[in-house]
């Protein structure tokens, strides 16, 4: 999977920005502050979500209103060209996933691109910083090995969510410091009851002498124990003492040894040195003597022949065979193409239909250019475009037909769902109706209200009440305000007076106005929907009228021009069928088939060119075949066939070149072997002077002194290596040099020491009998009621304590299986990536250190060359980071068919120095063919280790035009 294009809508510091990644390493170059990190973090919130608010990631929201989100064009092997597109949304943002094929998918299809990797997988293994390159002395072997067998990769997802699942249920139950488990609280439960039983026993009488008894017992226990470790170390150093006498002797003896046999240096390999010039001098006489007995026979056999004239001519006329070559070959291939444009040119004519001489001639003869056929067909494009204007304009008169129909059936079926006259006209009476109801609900309201009793200070209030509203509507001219404001003014008014002057509605009216109101109250919603539908029919109605009308008026204008491009077809069909017949084509000829029919024609005049021209070449090739082979037979002095002419000249020549040759081979051979002869003794020579300087080297004047010199020294250096050992050994015993090397005496010292150890033991023995005495008698003493009480809840709770631990134990058993099944697998598959790693490893380092391993304790530790470990916080930080690194890509390369994803780098290499720095590039490069690389950084030089690279400069991102790739 490579990235091709990022293109950011909102994220951060960027927006409307887009750039080309390359397909190999990309590098994102920019000073502090310039946004590396932005566009970092842009990928992994692309592809895997944008983080809560409230969660520990930033989520980088853009603070120019651009809108938030963006979208990555990737290139996959199973999924083709993809584009993934992330906005603002719910939860973690609407995606959209567009497929090259057009289809469209969302989340799912997102999680099938990225091989069910979530954030922290993909974090794990291709995106890290510097500061994840500092925790490798933190890492063992399980975290790499869940690295790797929970990517995603192995299945066992699951697996490794039940584990967690059991250890946090064994942290329920118990916890090492913890109080709230449940087996926690128990065993504090069961250490109170503990010192509840101790409480009871300390009541009973004889319980404290006893428990005081036990207590002294115990403290001379310790003192007794201590006795014994004491005498037992004693013991220990006396045995060595005993153990160091007898070295000592046999370092003595091997110093007189030594001593005897003396110091006598031997040539480094001398050995060696002196079999292999024996060899080399084997070698020499065995090539010297076949080197005699081979220049004898040739000197024998040396003779002179040759006929130097003669072979100068045969070798002159084999010098020319490559032009005999080339003739016969221009021969053959001038009748090849003579047979196939013959061929050509009566396929072409085939297919024109030209079938006697005078059309043939015709055609040959037929202005072909591309001017003509150019006229043609431009006639021929004009007689397409008026057929095409009139299928056109057929079918939108059809359309308009169709479309006038449909609008006089809407307004038929408008017509039959009408309302009727008389609802009509209700519909028209309502408006003035409904203003009169108003006036009447008022009337009969405004009545009721005068006849209650109200009182003259709520009248008042209400008037003064109206006199504001009226003037706040006045200021701020809210005119409905000023209205209300003299409703409620002009209803005081009227209940004043009616207070004053008493009821003075006239009868007649109110009976008016209450049969008003009886007539039409509770039918205002269903006049309303009336007026409303009779409002429809009628605009409607109007609509479909007008509508029809300009479909007619549509439908004239139509014939009209469909009647004029008929004629002008007619017309422009006939002028293109007189043309046609005047270029000797047949009128009948289709407008598609002019280009073809003159493509041929043109084809047809330029292959009766070629054929003619080639008939001419064919005669002069023949008259040079000719001159040629006269000149053969001259040479020869006899007739020879045009078709064995090299062949018997070739051999003619190989006789009188085998002739010539035999002597000059003999003369050369001769001289060989005599510098052979030379060479070689000086080479014995050579030998023998470097054995006799090995002899003085070893001070002896033969071979078997030699030998015997070096059976001496190999004896010496043996008895030296059994001193070393036993000065070893002496070295390791040097803490019992105060016992000195008398046998006698460290000997009953010995025993002295063993006698105490044994008293020590029984005087032991004794005080654990009557500590056990005293244990029993204190516990029969809290046999008592109370005591069984709190005996008997102890070992309630003792058993609940047990059912829990049975419990716990049952889950850390099925984690352990869990935990050896990671094992199993971590020994079939963490081989294969710590292997990859240390051959990174030992490349990013120049050899320095030759691989990683892991401790027996699970730990990583570094081997260097001359097979020193180190642990991983011994070493400098440039150096962990390169194990990291070297960890790192070797996961992504196991992991490649799995998860071909890009790997991400940010700033990871600045505590590198030049030369480690320039490995790790060129491990990138290398690596490049097969993953891409995305590098952030801020140092400028980086970039030049990458000639090929894709840089971008994140600086320049700012001062880019909106929209412009970068």
């Amino acid at each position: 999977m490579k990235i091709e294009r990022l293109t950011i809508y909102g994220f951060g510091r960027h927006s409307n920005v887009t750039m080309e990644l390359g397909d190999g390493v990309t590098v994102f170059y920019g000073e502090n502050e310039a946004g590396k990190t932005t566009i970092y973090q842009f990928i992994l919130h692309l592809l895997f979500g944008f983080p809560p608010k409230n969660n520990a990631l930033l989520r980088y929201e853009p603070k120019t209103g651009s809108r938030y989100g963006g979208k990555i064009v990737l290139r996959d092997k199973k999924f083709g060209v993809v584009e993934v597109e992330r906005i603002r949304g719910k939860s973690a943002g609407d995606i959209t996933v567009r497929f090259e094929d057009g289809a469209i998918g969302g989340q799912a299809e997102l999680n099938d691109l990225l091989r069910q990797y979530d954030r922290t997988a993909f974090e794990s293994v291709f995106s890290f910083s510097l500061f994840q390159l500092q925790g490798l002395e933190h890492m063992d072997s399980d975290e790499l090995s869940r690295t790797l067998l929970s990517s995603g990769t192995t299945g066992i997802d699951s697996l490794l969510q039940l584990e967690k699942k059991l250890e946090k249920e064994k942290a329920d139950l118990f916890k090492k410091s913890g109080k709230n488990p449940q087996m926690n609280v128990l065993l504090k439960e069961l250490r109170d009851l503990e010192e509840i039983l101790k409480s009871q026993r300390a009541k009973v009488d004889e319980y404290e002498p006893a428990v005081i008894r036990m207590e002294v017992v115990e403290r001379q226990l310790v003192a007794e124990r201590s006795t014994m470790q004491n005498y037992q170390a004693e013991s220990k150093k006396l045995e060595s003492a005993l153990l160091r006498i007898p070295l000592i002797e046999n370092r003595n003896r091997l110093l007189s040894e030594i001593e005897e046999l003396g110091k006598k240096d031997f040539p480094p390999n001398g050995i060696r040195e002196q079999e292999m010039l024996e060899s080399k001098k084997h070698e020499a006489e065995a090539v010297l003597t076949r080197a005699s007995f081979q220049l004898q026979d040739v000197q024998d056999q040396l003779r002179k022949e040759g006929q130097k004239e003669q072979e100068s001519a045969v070798e002159a006329l084999l010098a020319k065979e490559p032009d005999w070559q080339v003739l016969q070959q221009e021969l053959v291939g001038s009748k090849a193409d003579i047979t196939r444009l013959t061929s050509e040119r009566q396929r072409l004519l085939g297919l024109l239909g030209a079938t006697d001489s005078s059309e043939v001639e015709a055609l040959l003869q037929l202005d072909s250019s591309f001017t003509e056929e150019q006229r043609l067909q431009e006639l021929a494009e004009r007689v397409e475009q008026t057929e095409r204007a009139v299928q056109s304009s057929q079918l939108e008169l059809r359309r308009a037909e169709e479309m006038e129909r449909r609008t006089v059936q809407q307004l038929e079926r408008l017509n039959a769902e009408a309302p009727t006259p008389e609802e009509q006209a209700q519909a028209a009476k309502w408006p003035s109706v409904r203003a009169r109801l108003s006036e009447a609900k008022a009337y009969v309201s405004f009545a009721r209200e005068a006849q209650q009793d109200t009182s003259k200070t709520i009248i008042w209030i209400l008037l003064g009440a109206a006199i504001l509203v009226a003037g706040y509507g006045l200021l701020q001219q809210q005119w409905v305000i000023v209205a209300l404001g003299v409703l409620i003014a002009a209803m005081s008014g009227y209940g004043l007076r009616q207070k004053k002057e008493g009821p003075v509605h006239s009868d007649e009216r109110m009976k008016e106005m209450k049969v008003l109101v009886k007539a039409y109250e509770g039918k205002e919603e269903a006049f309303e929907e009336l007026c409303k539908r009779t409002d429809d029919f009628i605009r409607k109605s109007e609509q479909l009228k007008l509508t029809a009308d300009g479909h007619s008026m549509d439908m004239d204008s139509l014939r009209s021009d469909l009647a004029d491009l008929l004629r002008k077809g007619t017309n422009l069909r006939r002028q293109l069928s007189g043309e046609l017949l005047q270029c000797g084509l047949s009128a009948d000829t289709g407008i598609g088939a002019i280009p073809e029919l003159f493509r041929l024609v043109r084809q047809l005049q330029e292959t009766d060119r070629v054929r003619i021209e080639r008939l001419n070449d064919q005669q002069e090739i023949q008259k040079k075949v000719g001159q040629h082979l006269e000149y053969a037979r001259t040479v020869l002095a006899r007739e020879v066939p045009e078709a064995d002419l090299y062949t018997l000249i070739r051999q003619e020549a190989r006789k009188l070149r085998d002739a010539s040759l035999s002597a000059e081979t003999y003369e050369r051979q001769v001289k060989e072997f005599s510098r052979t002869i030379e060479g070689k003794k000086l080479e014995l020579q050579a030998y023998h002077t470097q054995e006799q300087q090995l002899f003085e080297q070893a001070g002896v004047s033969d071979k078997q002194s030699f030998y015997d010199a070096y059976d001496r020294w190999q004896h010496c250096q043996t008895l030296q290596l059994n001193l070393n050992g036993l000065n070893d050994q002496l070295k390791t015993l040097q803490l019992v040099d105060e016992f000195g090397d008398d046998e006698g005496w460290i000997r009953q010292q010995l025993e002295v020491s063993e006698e105490r150890l044994s008293a020590a033991e029984q005087t032991i023995k004794q005080l654990t009998e009557e500590r056990a005495a005293l244990l029993h008698k204190t516990e029969a003493l809290l046999s008592d009621d109370a005591h069984l009480h709190t005996q008997q809840l102890y070992e309630n709770k003792k058993a609940e304590f047990n059912a829990l631990a049975i419990s716990w134990s049952s889950r850390q058993t099925a984690a352990e299986a869990i935990r050896q099944t990671m094992g199993e697998l971590k020994e079939k598959k963490l081989p294969a990536v710590l292997t990859r790693a240390n051959n990174l490893f030992a490349q990013l380092t120049a050899g320095q250190y030759t691989q990683l391993e892991i401790h027996p304790d699970g730990q990583f530790q570094a081997l260097r060359k001359d097979g020193q470990p180190f642990a991983i916080a011994e070493l400098s930080q440039a150096t962990k980071e390169q194990a990291y690194v070297a960890l790192r890509l070797s996961l992504a390369v196991e992991l490649a068919e799995q998860a071909p994803f890009p790997i991400i780098m940010d700033d990871p290499f600045v505590h590198f120095d030049a030369k480690r720095l320039s490995h790790m590039t060129q491990l990138i490069s290398e690596l490049s063919s097969d993953h891409q690389f995305l590098i952030f950084t801020c140092h400028e030089t980086l970039a030049s280790h990458w000639p090929e690279a894709k840089i971008i400069n994140v600086s320049e991102i700012g001062s880019t035009p909106e929209g412009v790739a970068l």
